[in-house]
């Protein structure tokens, strides 16, 4: 099995998983799983952490947080296989607040210490697709489970403020403060020899299916097809979000007549007003007038 290097976000689920490192411990130490273990301490951390991994050697790194961790160990791995690295399995132990991309992996449950362990233990991995975004010309950057332009991404950025409220209760909080904040502007969407050029609240990119810690927001969508799955959604009153909640949480929005959806492998999105950009829970900027994401396929494996 080699040696695996666990990075440890302290502070995913609101500092559920820094809570559980004896747990963790425990679990690793009686599974015999050798390994080292470092935590982060600041944004971007677990980038570094798990590019400086496979140059000494470790034989997989494991993430150990929500998304937005996931989202960094990947970026890590990505960086150091482009400098000429080995290609080096990732593992997950899903201890954040959203965890939504392992909801497209059969057997894997938020929280569960053990039964993550034995996966790295069994060493059988799955390979599965990323996603690459450029955000106006700033550095490309990696994706595992969605990108988000707009209202999304707008109650991503407003998740992030939330800080005396753990679970499912972030996300609703944070659309409820996303609804107050966010102004929808015209955006123009290309893909795959399509336009759609309209005033939307939201365009979203997805690998993954769930979205915001259990929205079904691309129901269709699987991990390993070589397809982004894409919802955009028309400009939608205040009272039509809160009354269209429900059919997000359960899939059934995608037959509205505000939604479109599509299955594509690039996509460009440019707005004359700046708009906000999120990936995997994480905000990339607040004022893009520019992205671009592309579709690469059996690019990571992971332990599943």
């Amino acid at each position: 099995m080699g040696k695996a290097l666990i990075i440890l976000n302290p502070w995913a689920g609101r500092g559920l998983a820094g809570e559980r490192r004896h747990d963790l411990d425990l679990a690793l130490e009686r599974a015999g799983v050798d390994y080292d273990m470092v935590m982060t301490h600041t944004r971007g951390g677990a980038i570094e952490m798990a590019r400086q991994a496979i140059e000494r050697g470790y034989s997989s790194v494991v993430a150990v947080g929500g998304d937005g961790t996931l989202n960094e160990a990947v970026n890590g791995i990505k960086s150091a296989e482009a400098a000429g690295g080995r290609r080096v399995p990732l593992g997950i132990i899903p201890l954040g607040t959203g965890c939504d991309f392992i909801k497209a992996l059969d057997g894997f449950v938020p929280n569960d210490i053990y039964g993550s362990v034995q996966r790295i233990v069994r060493g059988q991995t799955r390979t599965v697709d990323l996603g690459l975004v450029r955000v106006d010309n700033e550095q490309e950057r990696w994706f595992i489970n969605a990108l988000g332009t707009g209202f999304d991404a707008q109650a991503a950025a407003e998740a992030l403020k939330i800080t005396r409220v753990k679970g499912f209760a972030v996300y609703l909080l944070a659309i409820i403060r996303a609804m107050a904040n966010y102004k929808a502007h015209p955006m123009t969407v290309e893909f795959d020899g399509r336009r759609v050029q309209r005033r939307l609240l939201f365009a979203s990119i997805a690998n993954g299916r769930y979205q915001a810690g259990g929205f079904l927001l691309t129901p269709d969508a699987h991990i390993d097809d070589g397809y982004f799955d894409a919802c955009l959604v028309d400009n939608l009153r205040i009272d039509e979000i809160i009354r269209h909640i429900p059919k997000v949480l359960e899939g059934t929005h995608t037959k509205l007549r505000q939604v479109t959806m599509a299955r594509v492998r690039h996509v460009a999105i440019s707005s004359s007003a700046p708009i906000p950009v999120a990936t995997d829970g994480e905000v990339l900027s607040v004022r893009a007038r520019s992205v671009t994401a592309e579709l690469i396929p059996a690019a990571i494996d992971i332990l599943a």
